[in-house]
């Protein structure tokens, strides 16, 4: 197959529960990565509005350094007529996700390894959502990654 040959697909979380504070889905090892792309899938949320950190640390789990990361939102929700096409990207270190605003919207957000503290050994990345306030609801996520070196086989890059 074509697309597993140049991108690393790799499922964090399915249908994971915002209720937790915080709700963590999968480390990624990025060592034998470029960047990270999330497919953020959010499903109905409710009460507070979730935060969402990037962060880097030495090992599976751990959340040293928080980084700066690319982010847009689709231009309406899913299986709505511009739900494909992507709103202004902007680039932060937290992101506040309104509730009343991203109920079962598509949310990207892009991560360059470049970024990461290797000179600490901080390969690996970790999503963090904290709960802003009684926060429900549910995500998916999907990460898109660009190695380093292609081929047809990859190893994992989870723990």
């Amino acid at each position: 197959m074509r697309f597993p040959e140049m991108y690393k697909v790799v499922p964090i979380a399915n249908d994971l529960a915002l209720t937790a504070n915080p709700t963590v889905p999968d480390s990624i090892n990025m060592s034998k990565y470029h960047r990270a792309t999330f497919i953020i899938q959010t499903h109905t949320l409710g009460g507070g509005d979730p935060v969402l950190t990037v962060l880097s640390g030495a090992s599976d789990a751990a959340k040293t350094s928080t980084l700066y990361f690319k982010y847009a939102y689709a231009g309406t929700a899913v299986l709505g007529a511009t739900a494909d096409v992507l709103a202004a990207d902007a680039y932060v270190n937290t992101l506040t996700i309104a509730h009343a605003t991203y109920d079962n919207w598509m949310l990207i957000v892009e991560v360059d390894a470049a970024d990461m503290d290797m000179a600490n050994q901080e390969e690996w990345l970790t999503l963090n959502f904290a709960d802003a306030g009684a926060t429900t609801g549910n995500v998916t996520i999907v990460a898109i990654l660009e190695p380093r070196f292609t081929g047809a086989r990859s190893a994992t890059a989870l723990a």
